[in-house]
């Protein structure tokens, strides 16, 4: 499948199998394990925001994270961003099914000047951003819980 850019450019995509076929060639031939991939997935994440935000201003940088790879590696974000004085609010779909990785980066995240927060605290709150880490490449059906509010 491709997808045309604002720009006109061509941009590849990758279908679940072929993606999980990325994750095991990075894990089994080149050697960064899941807390290194998600550290600087996350990483590049908040220097991608932080170009941002010196457009958009001042105000909270909301993140949705949900439970797996991809919500840790948008929890990692919000940790280099609040590291950053940035403030970030971070919201997780389901905090008790988190994965390993994902728990401990939201540990560190707690370290933080940033805010965890629950889905209810967001009622009224205006981000200048928001970060999607809720869904990653391997989807089970339609949103559900939580994470289909």
């Amino acid at each position: 499948m491709m997808f045309v850019g604002p720009d006109g450019d061509v941009v590849p995509s990758l279908t679940e199998s072929e993606m999980r076929e990325v994750d095991r060639v990075a894990i089994e031939e080149t050697g960064p394990n899941l807390f290194q991939r998600m550290e600087t997935a996350g990483r590049g994440l908040a220097v991608i925001a932080l170009e941002m935000l010196d457009d958009l201003g001042d105000g909270p940088v909301v993140v949705l994270a949900g439970t797996g790879g991809n919500g840790g590696g948008g929890i990692t974000a919000g940790r280099h961003l609040a590291n950053r004085d940035v403030d970030v609010l971070v919201t997780v779909t389901d905090p008790t099914s988190l994965g390993e990785v994902p728990a401990f980066q939201l540990r560190v995240f707690d370290a933080t000047q940033g805010k965890v927060v629950g889905l209810d605290d967001l009622d009224g709150v205006t981000p200048v951003l928001i970060i999607d880490a809720v869904v990653g490449y391997s989807p089970r059906g339609a949103p559900r819980g939580p994470r289909r509010r």
